[in-house]
């Protein structure tokens, strides 16, 4: 009898290598083959048990009683996503993500426990529509900001990325509340340069090559930094993006 791990491999081999390349299938294949893989992992993982690699991690304790808000990105309670976890795609599982820590958390709904992943082991991870990768290290990368989790906004000719930061602040009147204090900071990496984009100005340094058009562009759509940075960053790179490629 095979041992689990042995049966995923075997099934896994199967599903990747009967058919040509993912590239050259259809729509409908692509989303079979998708499903067909999520079910197989699915497998191995009801499989292994306490031997999952997600449980590869420690407790998470890190609540804030009686506080108002919460140290999450955006959903205080788990969602449905994605991880890729020390070199496996787990799909439909529960997490959230420590803001304050900079930390991805797995909910064992089935026993119980909420684990804290460990960072270097996450490639990168989706929460709902929200994708984001592990920026590590890179010698080669100019201008790189600290790494950690960015969430990945746009890629094309230049990709945008967003930081988000949490900080709980306690009161130190009676009449103030303790709570969360959020911080966003954006960033665009074109080849091996991060830029980071704080007003319009850094944004066209960007795009020097082609800045007049992108600046003609911005005034145009009535682009606005300060009203909605993230919208006018995407719109200004896809369209410096189109630039690129006629």
């Amino acid at each position: 009898m095979r041992h689990p791990y042995q049966l995923y491999l075997v099934v896994l081999f199967h599903l990747l290598f009967s058919n040509a390349s993912l590239a050259q299938r259809s729509n409908t294949d692509t989303a079979f083959y998708t499903t067909a893989i999520d079910n197989v992992i699915q497998l191995y993982a009801d499989s292994l048990n306490e031997n999952l690699r997600l449980y590869n991690g420690n407790e998470f304790t890190g609540n804030f009683p009686g506080v108002p808000g919460h140290p999450f990105f955006e959903f205080p309670q788990p969602q449905k996503g994605t991880v890729f976890y020390d070199g496996i795609r787990y799909p439909n599982v529960l997490l959230s993500y420590d803001i304050i820590n900079d930390d991805v958390i797995f909910v064992d709904t089935a026993r119980n426990r909420v684990i804290k992943l460990i960072s270097q082991k996450v490639d990168w991870f989706s929460i709902q529509h929200h994708l984001f990768i592990n920026v590590r290290e890179d010698s080669n990368a100019r201008n790189m900001p600290a790494r950690g989790f960015y969430e990945l906004l746009y890629e094309g000719a230049g990709a945008v990325l967003s930081k988000q930061k949490k900080q709980y602040e306690q009161a130190l009147k009676g009449d103030e509340t303790s709570g969360f204090i959020q911080w966003t900071w954006y960033y665009v990496r074109k080849g091996a340069t991060f830029y980071a984009i704080n007003n319009k100005h850094s944004l066209l340094a960007v795009c020097k090559d082609y800045k007049s058009e992108v600046a003609k562009f911005i005034e145009k759509e009535n682009l606005n930094f300060k009203k909605d940075p993230a919208i006018m960053i995407i719109k200004v790179m896809d369209y410096y993006t189109q630039l690129k490629i006629k």
